[in-house]
């Protein structure tokens, strides 16, 4: 399944209508290979804009804040099928959310009326639930499914991130998306290392990896990650990808969240990212997209 999907390359995570400008990132010789969007269900309201990132030889990749990964809450069947018409349309290769609650109830809705995803809870019970919820999505569209750990103050339950995380995909068959800073989120929130228990994870399923801005708050039970696209990437986030890269023979994508971050910034930031993917990366496919791109 996952031999077959494209090898992208290093790219942007944004919203198309967001700062910094999409179109004129993609125009850069130092700018993204792909760009990844978060965007509504309705893909008329953002074709125009995918259809402009084509013409500059951009693939997209699709990232919706509205389904339920996780939990007793199943997905409406005709946001689904709104879901695969939109990835069909924009022809992305596949396709990754965070594995938590973006709705509650009978009521299909977006992430954001929440203000944040919620995480499931760590236990063998809700790791069943998940596993209908993620084949439920898989029955109605026609790519692959990668699942992403979502970004956490704290956690409840007994089982680690990673077995957590490897137990569901192997069951659903689908693959990981890892966002590096959401990992250091796992750890400064169980004050516990995530890597700790990465021979639970299943290293070939992880196609895609993030990585994004954000701040350490301080707390009387120690430091809290909190997820801030417009804002530096910190030093663990870093300590974090570098740990990982070596060990990830399959990753087709290695995404900036950069909404917010000046375009210069981003540039530097992509700059850095392809230098650290020709030392560190696992993944041969990957190294020869980013050199035969930028040689």
């Amino acid at each position: 399944m996952f031999e077959t999907l494209p090898t992208l390359g290093v790219g942007v995570s944004l919203s198309l209508s967001a700062k910094p400008d999409p179109v004129a990132l993609a125009a850069k010789d130092r700018g993204p290979a792909f760009i990844e969007y978060s965007g509504v269900l309705d893909v008329e309201r953002v074709f125009d804009d995918v259809q402009r990132l084509s013409a500059c030889n951009v693939p997209v990749l699709y990232h919706p804040s509205y389904i339920n990964f996780c939990g007793t809450f199943s997905n409406n069947q005709k946001w689904l099928q709104a879901t695969d018409t939109h990835i069909r349309k924009v022809n992305s290769p596949w396709f990754a959310q965070d594995l938590a609650y973006c709705f509650w109830g009978d009521n299909p809705g977006y992430s954001s009326q929440f203000g944040f995803f919620i995480p499931p809870l760590f236990n063998q019970c809700s790791m069943q639930l998940a596993v209908e919820r993620i084949k439920e999505v898989q029955q109605a569209v026609s790519v692959p499914v990668a699942i992403e750990p979502p970004p956490v103050t704290f956690v409840v339950g007994d089982m680690p991130l990673f077995e957590f995380i490897g137990k569901v995909s192997e069951a659903a068959d689908c693959a990981i998306l890892l966002d590096v800073g959401h990992l250091v989120s796992f750890d400064m929130a169980t004050q516990t290392s995530v890597m700790a228990h990465i021979e639970a994870l299943p290293l070939h399923r992880v196609i895609e990896l993030h990585i994004a801005g954000g701040r350490i708050n301080k707390a009387d039970t120690g430091p809290v990650y909190i997820d801030a696209h417009d804002n530096a990437i910190e030093d663990e986030t870093w300590a974090m990808l570098d740990t990982l890269l070596p060990l990830l023979p399959n990753v087709k994508a290695l995404c900036y969240e950069c909404e917010g971050v000046e375009e210069h910034d981003v540039l530097d930031v992509l700059d850095k990212l392809r230098d650290k993917v020709l030392q560190l990366s696992a993944s041969e496919r990957l190294v020869a997209t980013v050199k035969d791109r930028h040689s």
